[in-house]
């Protein structure tokens, strides 16, 4: 008998396999590679942000580091990246619905969708010169806070565990 519950727990598992995040995995690449080739002299742009870098203190004997200059080129390639990146996870979500997949996977999605509209915001702040380098890194943040708690409180809202009899 535990042969065949194993059996079951495996094929259980294995309809649990979830191919809509390799289709998003797979348009991340792709995704990466348009934004690479549409961007204009990108490869160059990396280095000089890569190599912007200097060590800066923020607090006494608090240091951390941050581009001395701006790099719009690299923002603007990044916020433009999340936002495509969230509208593909808005249709993701769409098709969740459709083929009726778990709670959790649609809470996960949901809380994805608004992580990468969020960082596509703070970098185009950041693009536009309305924050700065340190506020930018807060907003990345406090957008992976954000993800946390709401795939977390929408799968405790929406996800009922059947209760056992006793």
């Amino acid at each position: 008998m535990a042969g065949s519950e194993k059996g079951t727990e495996k094929e259980k598992r294995h309809e649990e396999w979830d191919r809509l995040s390799l289709v998003s995995a797979g348009f991340f690449l792709a995704l990466v590679g348009v934004i690479l080739m549409i961007t204009p002299n990108y490869y160059d742009e990396a280095v000089a942000f890569v190599k912007d870098f200097k060590i800066v203190e923020v607090s006494p004997n608090i240091t951390l580091v941050a581009p001395m200059s701006n790099h719009p080129v690299v923002y603007r390639a990044v916020a433009q990246f999340c936002l495509a990146f969230g509208m593909l996870q808005i249709a993701i979500l769409g098709l969740r619905f459709l083929f009726k997949d778990s709670v959790k996977r649609k809470a996960g999605t949901i809380a994805t969708i608004i992580f990468w509209f969020g960082a596509g915001y703070v970098s185009t702040l950041l693009l536009t010169q309305t924050i700065g380098w340190f506020a930018y890194l807060s907003g990345l943040l406090f957008f992976i806070g954000l993800w946390l708690v709401v795939r977390n409180l929408l799968v405790l809202v929406f996800f009922k565990p059947p209760r056992e009899r006793v």
